[in-house]
């Protein structure tokens, strides 16, 4: 391998050269905090001269011109954008001809005189060239996908800072304007980088790992992007399947307002199908596991598997049938808990069920059962388990891969249920940290818990399924400004205290009496009453504690039973 170091500022790197990003590179993502960094270190700089760290690129077997980063293009794409805001500052105030300068190092010909962006993206990126590179932008090109909804954002947020300090700092004196805008376009273009320039792309594969897997920023998912890039080639010109396939995946995950961390995703993945590995380990086994023979299957595997892994975290986003809503609904359960440990097994069983290897009715019982878990070992006894469950999940998980069958699917079950039967807590155990969940005015950190808690509750009592429970509010039995915060059940948020009712009556109900409150204490209202609430008189702190114990124990024996 030839590696040779040149020392070269931004303007050498940009004339007589075309600097391309290749497929195997992560999108553009340098956020608001990365953007404020660069922008202050450039607004006030009284000296133009400034280095920037490496830039890690390798020629063009053919065209001799024509370079690739493979370290260094968030920071390129970066000061790309910002030249071309300087270049549009620089023409609004009729300064053309040095427009026009700034402009020769956007876009310039070719040695077949055809115009061509110095920076471009493989394959090309048409919002960047129409909308920020472009001497004339189209604004009416929009923003598609992740990386072009950052690009976006980097150029209405350097362009708005720009403004700003333009207006507040030189307000209307157009010499000073000018002379400024050409100070920043010296500051960006006598920027020093080390230029590490290799001989051919093999090379550039082994740098890009080796640079990313010694303390720089990536992460498995970028690493393993550009293992699948340097295994499956791009046959057709404009045509990338292995990089459509990874831009789809990573978009299915970005697709919904959960936050979903790709590297989580291919943990969780590779939990369900291969064997425990620690995140820190995952692109060693992924790397090992994925050869040049396997590659396209496994990518198509990880490309299918996304859609069905944020169906598991965003189930309220996804779409279900009637018939598949207790699924949806043991599944948002499992995120409101949120536990994480799980998902290998979530993934896997709803892998068999897409595939028509296990029943509906198989698949809600089994995720009615990792439901009723989470909730004893993780949500009420706040019990992690370790490595110990982690490898639980991922066994079972691994066992639900194998089943080829409803029945031997539904001995992994059998297994599932002994599993957790071994790890839940005792009644004493569970009645205690359910009585005490909490909700008031001024502690609402446990509000979904408390709204799945008595929308349990209200079920097992009779309200039907088809009432939908987000419409019901949270109504405290005993008033919150009669009751005591002691923390403990006896608390006016505690479980014991609180029930469903619907919305219309909400805060209408606060001054009156418990006998006056109870009249609307109806089915009619949505409440469905337990034996404490229908059997009592009068109410206090006691017949709170009392409620909440009663409740723990209908839950315990009736409700969360595995």
């Amino acid at each position: 391998m030839k590696v040779t170091p040149i020392s070269k500022t931004l303007a050498d790197v940009l004339r007589g050269n075309f600097l391309r990003i290749p497929r195997f590179q992560r999108p553009y993502d340098w956020d608001r905090d990365n953007l404020t960094e660069f922008w202050m270190d450039l607004k006030d700089r009284s000296e133009p001269e400034y280095f920037m760290g490496s830039l890690v690129v390798f020629g063009d077997q053919k065209e001799k011109n024509l370079l690739s980063l493979v370290d260094g293009q968030q920071r390129i794409t970066t000061v790309t954008i910002m030249l071309s805001i300087i270049r549009d500052a620089l023409e609004k105030y009729g300064e053309n001809g040095p427009a026009a300068a700034i402009h020769d190092l956007i876009e310039t010909r070719d040695l077949d005189n055809k115009s061509r962006f110095v920076l471009e993206h493989d394959p090309a990126d048409r919002f960047m060239q129409q909308a920020i590179q472009a001497r004339s932008v189209d604004r009416k090109v929009k923003p598609e996908g992740t990386q072009q909804e950052n690009l976006s954002a980097a150029y209405r947020y350097l362009s708005s800072v720009l403004d700003n300090h333009l207006a507040q700092e030189l307000a209307d004196r157009k010499p000073k304007i000018v002379e400024y805008l050409k100070h920043l376009r010296d500051c960006l273009l006598q920027m020093h980088f080390i230029s590490i320039e290799l001989d051919n792309e093999d090379d550039a594969y082994l740098i890009f790992e080796t640079l990313n897997t010694r303390g720089k920023d990536l992460r498995a998912s970028d690493l393993l992007k550009n293992h699948f890039m340097r295994l499956l080639p791009a046959r057709t010109k404009g045509f990338d399947t292995a990089k459509n396939l990874w831009a789809e995946t990573m978009e299915k995950l970005n697709s919904v307002t959960v936050s979903i961390d790709p590297d989580s995703f291919l943990l969780h993945y590779w939990l369900s199908t291969q064997f425990s590995v620690s995140k820190a380990n995952l692109f060693i086994e992924y790397k090992k596991h994925v050869k040049k023979v396997n590659a396209r299957r496994s990518l198509e595997d990880i490309h299918e598997s996304a859609s069905t892994y944020v169906r598991c975290m965003a189930p309220m986003e996804a779409k279900f049938s009637k018939e598949e809503k207790p699924l949806q609904a043991s599944m948002n359960a499992i995120r409101i808990f949120g536990v994480a440990q799980a998902a290998p097994l979530m993934l896997a069983i709803m892998n068999r069920y897409e595939g028509n290897i296990i029943s509906l009715k198989s698949t809600k019982n089994a995720f009615l059962l990792i439901e009723k878990f989470t909730f004893q070992f993780n949500a009420l006894t706040q019990s992690r388990g370790g490595g110990g469950v982690s490898n639980m999940y991922a066994k079972l998980a691994q066992r639900t891969m194998q089943s080829d069958t409803a029945q031997a699917f539904a001995s992994v079950v059998l297994e599932m249920r002994e599993k957790f039967v071994e790890r839940v807590p005792d009644e004493d155990q569970f009645a205690v940290p359910f009585s005490r969940i909490m909700f008031r005015s001024n502690y609402t950190r446990e509000r979904n818990l408390v709204r799945y808690v008595l929308s349990k509750i209200a079920r097992h009592y009779g309200m039907p399924d088809e009432l939908d429970v987000s419409l019901m509010t949270i109504e405290h039995i005993l008033p919150q400004s009669k009751g005591d915060e002691s923390g403990d059940h006896k608390d006016v948020g505690a479980i014991g205290n609180l029930t469903f009712i619907v919305e219309k009556l909400n805060g209408k109900l606060d001054d009156k009496s418990f006998k006056e409150k109870k009249r609307f204490y109806t089915t009619a209202n949505s409440v469905y009453l337990d034996e404490v609430l229908q059997g009592a008189n009068d109410w206090d702190a006691d017949m709170i504690a009392k409620r909440g114990m009663h409740l723990a124990k209908v839950g315990y024996e009736k409700i969360w039973k595995i």
